[in-house]
């Protein structure tokens, strides 16, 4: 379940896992939207490179472990469709800001 909630740092309404409250939100504040952006970028990257080392090692036939191999490929797709989604988002809001009339 940890390994789920990695993704949280794209959710919204951040859901509080840690139970640390307000101190893990002042934390937060700290961090600029570039860290952050920057950091969601290398783990959907990193889930990208977990999986494909999984691939590699069924097709190799180091390892018959196909489940562990097809929920490391399903996350790496989550993570990307997501981060697609931010990107996405990132973007109306960028065309929102250029079309204000001033």
């Amino acid at each position: 379940m940890s390994e789920i909630n990695g993704i949280n740092f794209l959710l919204p309404n951040k859901l509080d896992t840690t139970g640390q409250g307000s101190t893990a939100n002042k934390a937060e504040a700290s961090v600029d939207f570039s860290t952050m952006l920057k950091n969601a970028i290398k783990d959907v990257n990193g889930a990208k490179m977990e999986a494909d080392g999984a691939v590699q090692k069924v097709l190799s036939g180091e390892t018959n472990d196909i489940h562990s191999t097809m929920v490391a490929l399903q996350k790496a797709d989550v993570s990307l469709k997501m981060m697609l989604e931010v990107r996405n988002k990132i973007m109306e809001a960028y065309k929102e800001v250029m079309r204000t009339q001033i």
